[in-house]
């Protein structure tokens, strides 16, 4: 007799396991261009390094009033925008995981980053308005603040990328056997 395919609850289908990573990759890129296109580089939010109040003072100076605009009012909410959607996909992950069976443990492992990644970016994001609102007073506590939020935010932001990964292995393999 053949065995049947073990239940798979419907609740989060298994394209969403790839669709949802898809869409934020998508996102990530999309808001990159988006930026490009108003002539703000995106210097602060892809540093690894961390950034400094000098390294805030130049990089606002250079962009002058208008693109400083710009970045307060058209890509920082753009980036909000795919940090809650990456956030939602990393819990999504989550619930689907343990909906099929999975350990927490290995859900949250596999979610927790991009869940955790996108709450960073937001912080991050939030941080680095109130950065903008008051240029040219930069604050060193501000900046400190920034500054850590944005590394934790791309070491989980990649951890999440591997989860993903993970995840759509998890839900396909048994798929193949």
């Amino acid at each position: 007799m053949i065995e049947p395919l073990p239940f798979y609850p419907t609740a989060i289908p298994l394209a969403f396991f790839i669709w949802g990573p898809a869409l934020v990759m998508l996102l990530f890129w999309l808001v990159g261009v988006w930026a490009g296109r108003q002539g703000v580089a995106r210097f602060l939010e892809n540093d690894w390094n961390g950034f400094t109040v000098a390294d805030v003072d130049k990089l606002f100076a250079a962009y002058g009033p208008e693109r400083r605009a710009k970045y307060r009012t058209r890509v920082l909410p753009a980036d909000i925008a795919c940090a809650a959607t990456y956030a939602i996909v990393g819990a999504t992950l989550i619930a689907g995981l343990a909906m099929r069976g999975q350990p927490w443990w290995v859900a949250a492992l596999c979610g927790g980053g991009w869940l955790l990644g996108g709450l960073a970016d937001i912080a991050e994001n939030l941080s680095i308005a109130k950065l903008l609102d008051s240029y040219p007073k930069v604050e060193p506590g501000n900046v400190a603040f920034a500054s850590r939020v944005t590394k934790v935010k791309l070491v989980l932001f990649l951890a999440g990328t591997v989860g993903a990964l993970v995840a759509a292995w998890l839900v396909f393999k048994p798929l193949a056997a």
